[in-house]
């Protein structure tokens, strides 16, 4: 009976030394698994390094799982190299050189970005647009209007506006107003412009003229040119409804380097009119023969000047001349502001009844160039 005691104490006592045994070969397993698995060192530029296990990439960042169990998300452009340590017997054996920026070449690692939680880079802003679709109406909205600005802005710009107000014994309103637009290169150039002018005195209109004109040059990096230009007018007191001219031809660019121009355009064209009081429809056919010219007087004031000729071919004693005359005085250093004294003389031979040959129109504005 003792001894049967005894057999059973041993037996039990057996049992749990070889428990113990057994969990500390498991602990030994695990340690030297873990010292078998010691893992990557990940070195930035900054000096800084980092031990853990590289899981994947995204968007070129490095997922970088650190010791405690923390993922960084790395930018790749911040890292110097990668090193993995191997289980060799010898120090340094079995190293690895898994990422570095010094060779583009290395395979990527294996990316485990679905099964972890992707935190933001290290030293990057959050996107504040991450939850935007790109895809959206209003994402395309907003691309398209970007794409529509980006092409306005290669455009050089001017808006010109003036006017006289008077009240008192005497009521005068007078406001005269342009836009320009000009996109051009050392070969090619296209020029639009719409304006006009408006006025009346005590109550009664005596100013009523408005234009659209489009320009376009076209050269093959010479001086000569082929122009296709369109010109159209209003003028109530005129008693013009419409006067269209379009022309193409050859032009010469004697200057054209900055604010300096010099550039003849002739060619054959035709106009279209249409008056009033009397009504009165013509189409001729004509010569179209213009000259530009820009000039810088001195460091402050600049010379504009362009004249056009219209003369009919079919009916001889028709001749048609604007000319156009403006002292542009600088307001700024940065010559966006300006003062402009412009002259406009509308001369017309053959008019419609009762209306004179000539019509002279004096103004005074301010102008803003955007370049």
């Amino acid at each position: 009976m003792g001894c049967s005691s005894l057999f059973i104490q041993s037996n039990n006592l057996l049992q749990i030394l070889l428990i113990q045994f057994v969990c500390l070969c498991g602990l030994t397993g695990i340690a030297n698994s873990a010292e078998d698995y010691e893992m990557e060192t990940l070195y930035l530029k900054s000096g800084e390094f980092f031990s853990g296990e590289s899981i994947g990439f995204e968007n070129g960042n490095i997922l970088f799982r650190l010791s405690d169990g923390q993922v960084q998300s790395i930018l790749l452009e911040n890292v110097d190299r990668l090193e993995y340590k191997g289980t060799g017997n010898a120090a340094g054996e079995g190293d690895q050189l898994l990422v570095s920026n010094d060779n583009a070449e290395l395979p990527p690692l294996p990316s485990m970005i679905n099964q972890v939680p992707v935190p933001q880079p290290l030293g990057v802003a959050p996107d504040l647009d991450a939850g935007v679709d790109d895809e959206s109406a209003f994402g395309q909205i907003s691309e398209y209007s970007d794409q529509c600005w980006e092409y306005v802005e290669i455009w050089t710009k001017r808006f010109e506006l003036g006017g006289t107000f008077l009240s008192g014994n005497t009521d005068r309103d007078y406001v005269t107003t342009g836009l320009n637009l000009e996109k051009s290169d050392n070969d090619n150039l296209f020029e639009f412009e719409i304006g006009g002018r408006w006025g009346q005195a005590n109550g009664v209109r005596d100013a009523n003229r408005w234009y659209g004109n489009a320009t376009l040059d076209i050269a093959r990096t010479t001086n000569w040119i082929v122009f296709v230009t369109n010109k159209n007018t209003y003028d109530e007191f005129e008693n013009l409804d419409w006067r269209g001219t379009i022309s193409s031809g050859l032009g010469y660019r004697f200057i054209n380097e900055g604010d300096k121009r010099l550039i003849i355009r002739i060619g054959p064209g035709g106009t279209r009119e249409i008056y009033n009081s009397p009504t009165l429809k013509r189409t001729t056919f004509d010569v179209f023969a213009e000259l530009e010219f820009k000039w810088p007087l001195s460091d402050h004031i600049k010379l504009e000047h362009k004249q056009t000729w219209t003369p009919s071919v079919d009916v001889a004693q028709i001749l048609r001349v604007t000319t156009e005359t403006g002292l542009l005085f600088k307001l700024d250093n940065q010559d966006r502001w300006n003062l402009r004294m412009g002259l406009l003389q509308v001369y017309n031979s053959f008019p419609n009844a009762g209306r004179k040959k000539s019509d002279y129109t004096g103004s005074v504005s301010l102008v803003y160039t955007r370049k």
